[in-house]
Formats: structure tokens, sequence, C-alpha cells
């Protein structure tokens, strides 16, 4: 059984007592750019009013040390589309509003070794990517989640970036990323019927019910002191401390050390044929679906389908 999720949270008011940094990790840095007109694209009009362009092109999950950092990330490769030619010092209101919405999101020192860096550089001029790096920390912040380690670099394709960003809780990251960009989006050209109290809070109800229970949480605090990885195996409390043929597993304080924790693994079919594939395992691909709408997706979806 999932054990009890994280105290209810609402949208903050005021900035974090710690705030997230954007300092590089692990990987090779790039040079910085200054927005300045006809440093990316030709400088657009005065008259002219930009659109929400800003979209994801993929997404990757690291859950262990990787190109762009020691600890886990999300990378993002976004598109920028029009929004190549505006640096937010180009859009009138985009740097308050966003600060009023998100106020944490302006005490982040990037990489500048001082609280209030990024509010500054929204101020002098950066772009839509990065500021959805920023973004997406503050939001799992806010959620309840420590995280503070991002960059964003370009992709070597115009208007393309790579933005790449720390988790703690795998759902919430991923989540944050797409209202991330989403807000930015917003901000540029208001969206009908978007609210952001209201998907901030289904945000902290994700993160409320991802969370691990007390019991399980010290234990890997503690796993943490001592460098020891892990890693979460499903949605509920079944964890997996170490690798190879060290590793061991727990469901909240039920060790790998009896054997009931594998007839219980056993029972789940799901599960088991995940934890099976994950290990090179052949075996048949299986979809859990409570409609006849959840069937015919899965089905289009099937490999001799799709």
């Amino acid at each position: 059984m999932t054990e009890a999720g994280a105290r209810r949270r609402t949208p903050p008011t005021s900035a974090p007592t710690t705030a997230p940094t954007s300092a590089p990790t692990g990987a090779p840095t790039a040079r910085r750019r200054t927005a300045k007109l006809g440093t990316s694209a030709a400088a657009p009009s005065a008259s002219a009013r930009p659109r929400g362009t800003l979209k994801i092109i993929e997404t990757r999950v690291y859950r262990g040390p990787n190109y762009w950092s020691y600890e886990p990330a999300i990378k993002l490769l976004v598109d920028l589309g029009e929004l190549e030619a505006y640096p937010t010092n180009l859009l009138p209101g985009f740097t308050d509003t966003l600060l009023t919405m998100l106020p944490g999101v302006g005490h982040h020192s990037c990489s500048t070794g001082r609280s209030g860096g990024f509010a500054t550089r929204l101020r002098d001029g950066t772009w839509a990517g990065h500021v959805a790096e920023h973004v997406a920390l503050q939001l799992q912040r806010d959620a309840g989640t420590e995280v503070g380690r991002g960059k964003t670099r370009s992709s070597g394709v115009p208007g393309r970036y790579h933005v790449v960003y720390s988790f703690a809780e795998e759902s919430v990251g991923l989540a944050a990323g797409r209202l991330a960009v989403r807000i930015v989006n917003h901000l540029v050209e208001p969206v009908k019927g978007f609210d952001y109290v209201t998907e901030f809070e289904q945000l902290v109800l994700l993160a409320e019910r991802a969370a691990f229970g007390p019991s399980t949480q010290a234990i890997l605090d503690e796993a943490a002191l001592r460098d020891i990885p892990w890693i979460r195996l499903n949605q509920a409390s079944l964890v997996q401390l170490g690798h190879g043929v060290h590793q061991k597993r727990i469901r909240a304080t039920m060790t790998s050390q009896t054997a009931s924790l594998a007839v219980d693994i056993a029972s789940d079919k799901k599960l088991t044929n995940q934890l099976l594939a994950g290990t090179g395992v052949p075996v048949p691909r299986a979809d859990v679906v409570r409609s006849a709408d959840e069937a015919v997706a899965a089905a289009r979806c099937a490999p001799a389908i799709c």
C-alpha cells in the first residue's frame, strides 16, 4: 500500500529561503549570448506581436549520472519558433508578470553567484527556453520537491535548445516541464481558459500522490548520505538500492531478504512484466486498460500497428 503523501501546498506568495541555481555540472560550458537584436534572428518590427510558439520536440529522462549532470535530470529539446527573435526584454510585461506569478524565480542566482541574478537576466534579455528551465525548477520546489540545478544550451540548430533540469520525482519533473512551457507561451500570448492556480494545484496533487511516506523517505535519505544509488521501480514504494550483484530492494520497510516481497511482485502481472523487461528478458507487450477507449488507444500503439 502506498504511504501517505506530502502536505498540501498552495501557490507561493513569497520567495523560498534558498534559491536554486543554474550552475552547469558535468557538461562542457557554452558561450553565453547577450540579448541584442541580430544575434540569433532578424530584428522584429516595433509593432510586431509574437505568438507563443515554444514547444517540446523531445523528452529524455536520465535517472543517474549523465553527460549533462552528475544528478538525475530531465532534458527537453525545445523549439522556440518565432520566439527566437524575441528575448525577454522585447516582450512587454513578460518579466513583471512572471515574477508576480512565480516570485521565487526572481531569486534564482543563474550562475551569477548572487540571489536575484535571474531577474537581472530577464530584464537584460534571455530566451524562452532558458525561462522554461527556471520555471520548471521553481514549480517543482513550490510543489514540495527540493531541486535546484539546471542549464540551457544551444543544440546547434537555430531556434532549438537543450533544456536540462534536475528532478526529485520523475512524474512531477516531467509535468513541471510541460507546465513551464505552457506558462511561457501563456505569458507571451494569453491562452483562453488557462488558469495557473488550477494547473499548479494539479501539480501539487501529483506530487502528493508520488511522494514517499516517512519511513521509505528516511531510508532513502540515509542511502543518499552513504552514496548508495537508488531507483524507484513502481508508482508505490518499491525501490532498488544499489546496482548489480549488490542491489537490494525494499518496499516501505520490507526488504528483499524476505520472500514476501517476491510473492507480492509476482502477484502483480504488470509490475512483473515491467521488471523482467528491464533486465532484458523477452516478455509480451501488455497494457492495463479500464475503458473501451483506452483499449482502442493501446491497440493502435501495438508494435504490429504503429
